[in-house]
């Protein structure tokens, strides 16, 4: 499949999310987003065991965690590290399949990229324009 497909119906669903969160007055909690990272992460974990593989199981269920690990720490720490988690996440799902097995099917990794990048730059542009999160 195209990458630019997928690509724009992340980017699509992506604003859809954030319209939502904006609909349903949550943007400004630091829950959300981390929430929000917590669920994304954990996909490759759902690829992974839809594979049978017990190697990717464990492999991508020990990404996940990291991702999750990270969402804990900025929900805790500095709301700028979930903006740092996202775009790393959206990095992680465009090279993936070449440096580990990748579960996922082909147009996951640039669906998640528009996800994870415009959650992101949400995320940024509350922050940067000095709103804390509660």
């Amino acid at each position: 499949m195209i990458f630019w497909v997928p690509l724009l119906a992340g980017i699509g669903l992506g604003g859809a999310t954030v319209a939502l969160m904006a609909i349903g007055r949550v943007m400004n909690q630091r829950g959300t987003w981390a929430t929000a990272m917590v669920a994304i992460a954990s996909f490759y974990v759902v690829f992974a065991i839809q594979s049978g593989n017990t190697l990717e199981i464990v492999v991508h269920t020990g990404l996940a965690a990291g991702f999750a690990a990270l969402a804990i720490i900025g929900a805790r720490t500095s709301s700028w590290l979930l903006v740092a988690a996202l775009l790393g996440h959206g990095i992680f799902d465009v090279f993936a399949g070449s440096v580990i097995a990748n579960p996922a099917p082909d147009w996951w990794g640039p669906f998640c990229l528009g996800i994870d990048v415009l959650l992101a730059l949400a995320l940024a542009a509350i922050l940067q324009r000095g709103q804390a999160l509660d």
